[in-house]
Order: structure tokens, then sequence, then C-alpha cells
């Protein structure tokens, strides 16, 4: 199936899973005050599916990192493959500096966080359409830090991890089933699995009680 635009429209791919920050960037992108066809997705996969199926490439992409079925990071890296061109900005509440640099380097232009407000989404926005970069101040103050001097080992394993890997950590710690886990958490199975295997990955671990084990010699519990 082909899709098309009108061709006084221009695109803006959103993909986010939560409708209610869904509604927080239609408003931004309506605030650019120009005519925008928005089309939006919950998953990632099924946003980079509907670029190779259509032939488009969007005008604006905005990207949100804790997606349902994979990292905001396979998406921004799809999209630089097969739509270089695109202007790509995250969107998200992971402020960790090993998240902001993995994005970065995947392909992202700008990154703001969800607790910025819509007028400075809207501005971010405009920057990134002219050429500019924009990224949220608390997130500046990272990078100028991450380039002033070299973390230690301890500084870059508890950069790794999200507060969400990390508050996930505590309760397997504790015994926690998944299930008993989502339900603490207020997130579905599916996402403590994400981040189960995200954990996994970043400790280097391949079961639970590997992972305690070396979150506990890492000071991390």
């Amino acid at each position: 199936m082909t899709h098309s635009k009108p061709p006084a429209l221009r695109l803006a791919l959103m993909v986010e899973d939560d409708p209610v920050f869904q509604r927080v960037l239609a408003e931004a992108i309506a605030g650019l005050g120009t005519p925008w066809m928005t089309q939006a997705f919950r998953r990632g996969d099924d946003a980079i599916a509907f670029c190779r199926a259509g032939g488009l490439c969007p005008d604006l992409a905005l990207v949100d990192l804790g997606l349902p079925d994979c990292s905001g990071v396979e998406v921004i890296r799809g999209l630089a493959q097969r739509c270089p061109d695109t202007p790509v900005m995250v969107v998200s509440i992971f402020a960790d500096e090993a998240r902001v640099l993995e994005a970065i380097r995947a392909g992202a232009l700008g990154y703001l966080l969800k607790d910025d407000p819509s007028l400075l989404i809207t501005q971010a926005i405009e920057q990134l359409l002219a050429g500019v970069y924009p990224i949220s101040p608390m997130l500046a103050r990272y990078l100028f830090k991450l380039a002033g001097r070299e973390p230690s080992a301890h500084e870059t394993t508890t950069s790794l991890l999200t507060p969400r890997e990390h508050e996930l950590l505590a309760q397997i710690a504790e015994g926690h089933t998944y299930a008993e886990c989502a339900a603490a958490m207020g997130i579905s199975l599916a996402s403590v699995q994400t981040h189960v295997r995200n954990l996994y990955r970043k400790l280097g671990a391949h079961s639970q009680v590997q992972a305690v084990k070396r979150a506990q010699q890492q000071g991390l519990l």
C-alpha cells in the first residue's frame, strides 16, 4: 500500500506510546503555524514499516525512547538509514547521560525531556527545522561534564542504568516476580521484560541471580 500526502502539507512522524503525550506533541506541532500532517505510532517497528511501505520520508520525526516493542534508539537508527535527511528529535523521560549519547550517536539531532513545557518543544522543533540542534537545558550540563573529564568505572555503570532500571533491580533483588514488579511499578509486563533485557546487557549478566550479584559488587544495591 502506498501512502501519500497533499503537496502543501509537511509530514511529522510521532513515535510515542503514551496517548496523553501524543496530544502534547500534536499541540507542539500545531504551534508551528504551518500546515502539517501528523502520523503517530505507539510501536517503533510500525513506524519504520510505515516509512518503508509507503516510500515516504517524514519532514520531522519525534521519537520517545521507552517504547513497548523496542528502544527508540533502534527507530532512530532505522530512520537514519532509510531517511537520512529527516531531522529526528528525542522527547523522552530518560535523562541519563549514556542514553542521551546513544541517541545522538544513532542520529538524533535534538533531545528534550517530557518535563519541558510544550512551548519549549515547539521552539525546539522550529530550531531543528532551521538546522539548529536543540537540547534540554538540563541535559546540556551533562554533555559538558562528560566532555570535561573521564568518568570512573562506577560512574559509568551507574549512569548506564535508568531510574526505572534501578527500581526494577531493587524489586528483583527482593525476590519479586516479573508480574509483581510490573504491578508495583505501574508498567506493563512487556515493559518489565524490556527493562530486564537492558539490565542483563548493561551488567553483563545472563540471569536474575547474576544480575543482582554484579549489581551488589558494583555498589548499585
